[in-house]
């Protein structure tokens, strides 16, 4: 068994600090508005022959646009009865420019209230849309956080793509038979069109998690998942047109992974010295970073990490767990690159280790948030890579059998 032998880096303080956005439904309603006054009074005080009806009816057209239907109704009745009451009734004898004052601003009211209604029916065919496929998401990748027997996994997801909530970075939580099994992993490239290998590798982890007492079978479970997908048809119809576009697509799409396991019962209560056995498998994936209860935060790095999942069959070696012991306070930080490659404006990455030492005494919930709004800060709002984070650390209430108590 390795226990941590690690230096801890100096951290420097910082602050900071973001704009304020706030948004309101009404305020494209009252902006319509003000300017439909302001053209009704320029009306009223012109000479009758100059009629500003046309620039009035810009108002439900805008509505139309930018306020929800009943506002582009309300502002289109409340137009046609202005000009209509002005130019065909109060000022205009002509029963011609009577007859079209209320012909032409019924049919410019009656085009915006269509043009509210064609758009309110998209918009809920969006929304339906987007709540179907935020259900699909969600049963890839669970909600954090996620509570085992002895383990607390909490954490955050950013998706680079627009209205995704998921993209190339994965992670799960299994309570086995064997003991808690936690996965992070990363699927090359980013978006919503690396969804398939990573449910490939999330499908393999969630069946083997419970049918493989140890981890070294369950990474060969997962990087076999893989390889049965890049053989499926429906991967080698969207691949390319031959089977070497197939086999070059399929060499380059790879996933590297972090796989945890920790035991339950006995095996998992802390030792005389205070700390409890944990194990790991590292497919090439980011090392992940120890966050002890004094403050101290350490990066767990192994001398020789894996291959990641789809390139084992470039080595001879297998994949190997280790065995590490840390002590029962701690928290384990796992991440994907989209946060240490996230970059500031300036192109400089983002200081991870440093920001950590800084939020390390936080409780969990506030040191995520943190990072959070840190990342967002750093990046200006615009992640160019799909980002994860997971804190793993054991369970409150959870006694010396490796139990949730009471």
């Amino acid at each position: 068994m390795e226990v941590w032998d690690g230096e801890i880096p100096y951290v420097t303080p910082f602050r900071r600090g973001g704009p304020a956005t706030v948004s309101s439904r009404n305020l494209p309603f009252a902006l319509v508005l003000a300017y439909l006054g302001v053209v009704v009074a320029v009306d009223l005080v012109t000479a009758a022959n100059l009629r500003l009806d046309v620039f009035a009816a810009l108002a439900p057209l805008t509505a139309a646009v930018l306020c929800t239907y009943r506002q582009t109704v309300f502002v289109g009745i409340l137009d046609f009865c202005l000009m209509v009451a002005h130019h065909a009734v109060l000022t205009s004898d002509v029963a011609v420019n009577r007859v079209g004052s209320f012909v032409g601003n019924a049919l410019m009211v009656g085009a915006s209230i269509a043009v509210a209604w064609l758009r309110r029916d998209g918009d809920a065919l969006l929304e339906r849309v987007r709540a179907t496929g935020e259900a699909a998401q969600r049963a890839l990748l669970r909600p954090l956080p996620l509570r085992t027997g002895s383990v607390v996994v909490d954490g955050f997801y950013v998706s680079s793509q627009r209205e995704a909530l998921v993209g190339g970075d994965i992670y799960e939580v299994v309570d086995t038979p064997y003991g808690t099994r936690v996965l992070i992993g990363d699927v090359r490239g980013k978006g919503l069109g690396t969804l398939g290998a990573g449910a490939a590798v999330l499908t393999a982890f969630r069946e083997a998690a419970y049918h493989r007492r140890d981890l070294e079978s369950g990474v060969r479970a997962m990087e076999q998942g893989l390889y049965r997908y890049h053989r499926s048809a429906a991967y080698q119809a969207t691949a390319g047109a031959s089977a070497d576009d197939v086999a070059q697509r399929a060499s380059e799409e790879f996933v590297t992974a972090l796989v945890f396991g920790t035991a339950e019962g006995p095996a998992a209560a802390p030792g005389a010295d205070g700390e409890v056995p944990v194990e790991f498998v590292d497919c090439g994936h980011l090392a992940p970073f120890l966050i002890g209860s004094d403050g101290a935060v350490r990066e767990l790095r192994t001398p020789d990490p894996g291959l990641p999942l789809g390139l084992g069959d470039l080595s001879p070696q297998p994949r190997i767990a280790r065995r590490v012991a840390l002590p029962a306070d701690c928290r384990v930080l796992a991440c994907t690159d989209g946060v240490t490659e996230a970059r500031d404006p300036r192109g400089g990455f983002y200081p991870l280790a440093e920001r950590l030492g800084t939020w390390a005494a936080l409780p969990t919930p506030e040191l995520l948030a943190e990072l959070r709004a840190d990342l967002d800060a750093h990046t200006g709002g615009r992640l160019q890579d799909d980002a994860a984070v997971l804190v793993m650390e054991r369970a409150p209430g959870c006694d010396a059998a490796g139990a949730v108590s009471g």
